[in-house]
């Protein structure tokens, strides 16, 4: 022990790359928790860590500076076991909230400190998917911050006449930050079907900056089983993920909900579930952002004020659900920016090399309950992108379904749009124009039970093409009649 630190050796840790180093990586973290010590890994060591059901808990600073981490994802003895937790020293608890109503924000509650606050009302149920992967939806969920005045942020998103379970947890004041590592998992080479591995970072602790970290991976072969993610943000706050290296994992295909049609499963390496404010800034990946074989990397379900700046991914997903995300100075690859959610989308100063610039997911409903600004932005259409739709009509902002399916909410394309300056790569159209806005009832063979509304206001200013040919706004007229264009 050098005083300011512990060390993973001072715990038996041999970082030879062969011998099992996880049971002195996580008596170290166990006795800097206890102690209120940093830790940090020895520069030029390499860890092994084995398949063993064994998990490191973090709660002080950690500098894994260039050390090697080579996680085993062979056999694990529990596939459902992260190697990491950062981890808060207060308990979670169930809040006493009888209902809260959409727009809510304020709670009288008794608490100390701000919370973490997660709601649910099993009796409602929401993002009904539809599709190959077809499912009976979850239930209505809400989290938010609950500061010590009271005041809930964001704003609650639904109505809850009933709550049927919530969850909070106080947020801890003092941040914690990790930082550097080389991590390489050897991936499972399990049969391909839906069961999904996760064997990394969790973090479940507020205020949390994660830096510096690169994350690898090697052995895939023919098959092998999905990952819910390396980098795991689960039901939790303030969260800045930066100056990041992080790999996709090769697409592999199951039998879905539909007899004799296969479906490609997803597979991530960052995952925010359920959190708030959550941040990615120069977030980057290793393999190539166009090569179609690798499954977008970034995914998140049900959370709010997401940011990311300086990014350079495959795609971002907002699978089931985002309340608020700004994307600035960012890169996408083949399966572009994908969207399901609320409130307020701002995207500036960013390139999507897709089919589309901006796709809201039909298997979700296509629903964006907000708005939505694009400034100075670039569409680089790529014909060869594999999870977006492809697009005849060669459409710039895509979203719609046919009508038959409940969701559990109203489907809508955004409020308003306004876009201020996108250029489109349209060299490679031909004489096929480009369409702004997407043809949202694809068939008229069909008995509609649902509306889809389209947008009530979009505000153009300064779109171009590379070819100089003009652009059409849609195909069909009489989709937007009720649609306001202002065009500047």
């Amino acid at each position: 022990m050098d005083g300011k630190y512990l060390r993973y050796e001072d715990f038996g840790a041999v970082g030879d790359g062969v011998t099992d180093d996880l049971p002195a990586i996580v008596a170290c973290h166990e006795e800097a928790n206890r102690t209120g010590t940093p830790v940090k890994a020895t520069d030029g060591a390499r860890y092994y860590i084995s398949n063993k059901k064994m998990t490191a808990y973090i709660k002080t600073d950690v500098d894994f500076g260039s050390a090697e981490f080579i996680i085993d994802d062979r056999d694990l003895e529990d596939i459902h076991f992260d190697v990491f937790v950062v981890d808060s020293d207060y308990e979670g608890f169930r809040p006493d909230i009888k209902e809260l109503s959409a727009g809510q924000k304020k709670l009288g509650l008794s608490h100390e400190g701000n919370l973490y606050v997660r709601v649910f009302n099993e009796n409602h149920k929401i993002f009904i998917r539809e599709g190959l992967n077809m499912n009976a939806g979850t239930p209505v969920t809400d989290c938010f911050i609950l500061d010590t005045e009271g005041n809930i942020s964001p704003s609650v998103d639904w109505d809850y006449p009933v709550i049927t379970d919530a969850y909070a947890r106080r947020i801890d004041d003092k941040p914690i930050t990790i930082s550097g590592g080389i991590f390489t998992s050897i991936a499972n080479i399990q049969e391909s079907f839906y069961n999904y591995h996760w064997h990394g970072i969790c973090i479940r602790r507020a205020n949390v900056t994660l830096s510096g970290l690169r994350h690898y991976v090697t052995g895939e072969g023919e098959h092998g089983a999905p990952y819910r993610s390396f980098i795991y943000m689960k039901e939790t706050a303030n969260v800045t993920v930066k100056d990041c290296l992080l790999t996709p994992h090769l697409i592999y295909y199951t039998e879905s909900k539909v007899p004799g049609k296969p479906v490609a499963m997803g597979s991530y390496d960052i995952n925010s579930h359920a959190s708030v404010n959550v941040s990615f800034i120069n977030v980057r990946q290793s393999i190539d952002m166009n090569d179609v074989r690798y499954w977008g990397i970034f995914t998140s379900n049900f959370s709010k004020n997401l940011y990311l700046e300086g990014c350079e991914l495959s795609r971002v997903d907002a699978h089931q659900g985002v309340t608020n995300i700004t994307v600035k100075n960012c890169v996408f690859g083949h399966e572009g920016l994908l969207l399901i959610g609320c409130g307020e989308a701002y995207i500036e100063n960013t390139e999507v090399r897709a089919c589309t610039f901006f796709h809201l997911r039909p298997d979700y409903g296509a629903v964006w309950n907000g708005n939505v600004t694009v400034k100075n932005c670039y569409w680089n259409f790529r014909e060869q992108a594999y999870h977006t739709p492809s697009s005849k009509n060669r459409t710039a902002f895509v979203w719609g379904n046919n009508g038959t399916h409940n969701f559990g909410y109203i489907c809508r394309a955004p409020k308003t749009i306004n876009i201020d300056g996108l250029r489109i790569n349209d060299t490679s159209f031909g004489e096929t124009p480009v369409r702004l806005m997407a043809e949202y009832q694809r068939t008229d063979d069909v008995e509609r039970n649902f509306k889809y509304l389209p947008p009530e206001k979009v505000v153009i200013k300064n779109i171009t093409t590379d070819s100089g040919r003009p652009y059409e706004l849609y195909e069909r007229e009489e989709l937007y009649a009720d649609t306001e264009f202002i065009k500047e």
